[in-house]
């Protein structure tokens, strides 16, 4: 009798979790989805949320078809975290990704940020992105110590990504003389500003560099200068990290505060109270497509690499950076300089 139970129980709890697979591959099942990235058409992003969305719907149940939605990076990617976690539909069939520096900018700018990462769904990282800057080969200064006395226009798209944040911390950190023009709408729109002669060098990834303009580098017209990460960029070893050049102790920390954006790379969310089992499905999807062979060949045939975490392991990341302490914060507000209540352009 005992036996009888217990194999009743088991084709219970069998069926029912086939059933609830089954639900997931029904929603999925003819539906489109979007990769809503808050970045301008043309740069890294564009490339490495295309090559997710060509891969991971084969992995999705219900294998659903993927479209890429490209919003544009001004703000620094908060007014695409805005919409994601207040606006966009919550039933699995949006994911996002959006500039590196959105976790920390929850707190930099908490009157803009009106979401929080804690509450996102984190699918997974497809690769952690060091920012630098860079100066275009006819720039009066070609060193750090040379900007200290001369003055480069250098492009970004707004104060909240790294295209600012990195001139700015070096011009408050180090008294450099980058004159930071904003209001670009991408890498895309920066290389073009740089050709034209408009500005003199640029921030973003150096894998920017590597997949959109790699004639830069091999006709030696754009010389980076510093990375902004945790690590140095193995694309370009011998360049410094913003931490190397720090004057002082203090500032050591607060860039660290700031460099963790680069664990956050190339990131994918979804938005708030998306249903467990889909988020599941998703992260499965995710993780699955990171060791595909043909997403794998096509990720190395656009030269952008690939060193993926788990969106269960992201989640924790993001969340012991929302929970920096206040002085951090504000020691961050002051390097990079921003004003207390300012908002990011």
């Amino acid at each position: 009798m005992a036996g009888k139970i217990w194999v009743a129980a088991f084709l219970l709890a069998f069926g029912a979790g086939a059933a609830h697979a089954d639900a997931v591959a029904d929603f999925y099942h003819g539906k489109t989805m979007t990769l809503y990235v808050g970045a301008g058409a043309g740069g890294s992003y564009d490339i490495y949320a295309r090559t997710l969305a060509e891969h991971m719907p084969a992995h999705i149940p219900g294998k659903p078809t993927m479209i890429v939605k490209m919003a544009g990076g001004v703000g620094g990617g908060l007014p695409a975290a805005n919409y994601v976690h207040n606006t966009a539909p919550r039933d699995g069939s949006l994911i996002a990704m959006t500039q590196q520096t959105i976790v920390a900018n929850q707190l930099l700018y908490p009157a803009s940020a009106r979401y929080d990462v804690r509450q996102w769904n984190w699918i997974g990282l497809m690769a952690p992105v060091r920012n630098m800057l860079a100066v275009w080969h006819t720039a009066p200064a070609q060193t750090l110590d040379e900007a200290k006395t001369k003055e480069d226009i250098v492009g970004a798209t707004g104060r909240a990504s790294p295209t600012y944040l990195v001139p700015q911390i070096l011009n408050e950190m180090l008294g450099t003389k980058f004159k930071i023009v904003l209001g670009y709408n991408g890498v895309a729109d920066l290389n073009l500003a740089m050709e034209r002669g408009e500005i003199q060098g640029r921030g973003a990834s150096w894998i920017s560099v590597v997949t959109q303009s790699p004639q830069y580098i091999a006709e030696k017209k754009l010389k980076p200068l510093v990375v902004d990460g945790l690590t140095r960029d193995p694309l370009i070893p011998d360049v410094p990290l913003m931490t190397e050049v720090a004057p002082t102790d203090r500032d050591r920390e607060t860039i660290a505060f700031i460099s963790s954006a680069a664990e956050f790379g190339r990131s994918v969310f979804a938005p708030p109270k998306v249903a467990a089992d889909r988020v599941k499905a998703l992260r499965a999807a995710f993780d699955a497509t990171m060791k595909d062979t043909a997403f794998l060949a096509s990720a190395k045939q656009r030269k952008i690499p690939i060193e993926a975490q788990s969106g269960e392991a992201l989640g924790k990341v993001a969340a012991k950076i929302a929970s920096s302490s206040p002085e951090a914060v504000s020691a961050a507000r002051h390097l990079m300089g921003i004003a207390e209540g300012a908002e990011p352009k």
